[in-house]
């Protein structure tokens, strides 16, 4: 699924204040800052931010979908109305070993990986 779609369809389920999808967005929240996916220093700041990209790889879990890098162009992400440092998050979570990719960065189709999958079962 394209990364802006994904985005949109996470904030549509974030909005809808289902209890079972935030728990399983706080979940994989913490696994990607257990790993250091996710920065904890300025969680605050950054809170809706971290909250988005766990909210995406669960719809994308939910959906057996790949999570479909587009661009890494810092440009185009600002153009969108996102934040530059989604792919630079993305890029840890593929060298943690959280997402699966064709390289070694966010790039194409990634996938979600055994680890997070069983923490979403």
């Amino acid at each position: 699924m394209n990364l802006f779609h994904l985005f949109d369809r996470s904030e549509e389920r974030l909005a809808a204040n289902d209890a079972d999808f935030n728990e399983r967005t706080a979940t994989v929240e913490a696994i990607l800052k257990s790993v250091g996916a996710l920065p904890f220093r300025r969680a605050n700041l950054n809170r809706g931010l971290h909250k988005l990209v766990a909210a995406s790889i669960v719809v994308a879990h939910e959906a057996d979908d790949s999570i479909d890098i587009v661009t890494r162009r810092a440009g185009t992400l600002v153009e969108a109305g996102r934040s530059t440092k989604i792919i630079e998050y993305l890029d840890k979570a593929v060298a943690a070993g959280l997402l699966q990719s064709q390289s070694r960065r966010a790039e194409g189709r990634l996938r979600v990986s055994g680890t997070i999958s069983s923490y979403l079962s």
